[in-house]
């Protein structure tokens, strides 16, 4: 549903984006540094994208022992009544609703990826298990792959295979947030990983708050299950990245460099032996630089071929020309 009047596409900077473009680099600077490959008038509504859903992550992941549930469900609910009233009137945060509303009208985001986005949040609010990978897949889809989504009507790419694979590549990367922060999770009393899938590898959500209790590390049940989920998640890198090739050149090489780095993250987890109850896998800068650079190379190499491919209607013979 679109707003009934119009609006111009966010111009320049603004000390409301500067606020947004703190959040992204303070919270996702994996994601920052890719993000600097983009043209400045896409970054910034993907900027704007990300501020949206970090806010809303925020407001469900901070929420300590003290602080009720019902606040939170109202804001949710607000947000949602908001989108779906076509965002007129005031959001529940501002300047953020009014930059969103920007966004969402002048790329044309379907509101159901950001309303599926505040319903995968609010179920974050009361203790839940997944029972199979089914279940935690509609989960990854509900709070990452509508971002994508939402981002690649941000990028122009809009085509049937170009939003299938933004979606997988959203499965992948909330896929490797949830092996990043097993720990952390257990901490809030979420256990993310399929409870078929632990059990049959002889753990249990029980079995893992005991080595958080006991300062340990992960037992080979608990490695056994996270390389499952590795070996899932780059399943998802790979049908995602694939779709690379599917954006405007010009937005090729951030998102190949944010896919790469998040894909690397696996394999930092497997240097530290599987261990993300003590410790959360990162990239160094060196990791950084060099993904970059294999993306830039990529981009340069899949561009060159592009070059020498027949214009249509032009015959194959005339490649030899060239």
């Amino acid at each position: 549903m679109q707003c009934p009047h119009s609006r111009q596409p966010i111009r320049g900077p603004s000390p409301d984006l500067a606020a947004a473009e703190a959040l992204l680099q303070h919270h996702a600077r994996t994601f920052a540094f890719a993000a600097r490959f983009l043209r400045p008038e896409r970054r910034q509504s993907v900027v704007v994208l990300y501020a949206f859903s970090r806010t809303l992550d925020d407001l469900v992941d901070e929420r300590d022992g003290r602080t009720a549930v019902a606040p939170v469900e109202a804001e949710l609910d607000a947000w949602r009544d908001w989108l779906l009233a076509g965002r007129t009137g005031r959001a529940p945060r501002e300047p953020l609703g009014r930059l969103l509303a920007e966004v969402i009208d002048t790329h044309r985001i379907p509101v159901p990826y950001l309303t599926d986005l505040v319903d995968g949040l609010a179920s974050d609010l009361t203790p839940r298990a997944f029972t199979s990978f089914s279940q935690l897949h509609h989960y990854c889809f509900q709070v990452a792959s509508t971002v994508g989504l939402a981002m690649a009507h941000v990028l122009d790419a809009t085509r049937p295979e170009a939003l299938a694979a933004a979606a997988d590549l959203g499965v992948a990367m909330q896929l490797t947030n949830i092996l990043r922060d097993i720990g952390a999770d257990l901490g809030r009393g979420r256990v993310y990983l399929p409870l078929d899938e632990l059990r049959a590898a002889g753990s249990s959500p029980e079995a893992l708050a005991r080595l958080v209790v006991a300062g340990c590390g992960p037992d080979e049940p608990l490695r056994r299950v996270i390389r499952q989920q590795i070996d899932r998640a780059r399943d998802y890198y790979a049908r995602g990245l694939a779709g690379v090739w599917l954006l405007p050149p010009d937005c090729r090489l951030p998102i190949l460099i944010a896919g790469r780095l998040y894909r690397r993250i696996l394999d930092v987890i497997e240097r530290n032996d599987y261990d993300t109850l003590r410790q959360r896998a990162v990239t160094t800068r060196l990791e950084k630089l060099r993904e970059a650079a294999i993306a830039i190379m990529l981009v340069r190499l899949w561009r060159d071929g592009e070059n020498v491919l027949p214009q249509p209607g032009e015959p194959t013979s005339a490649l030899v020309r060239r």
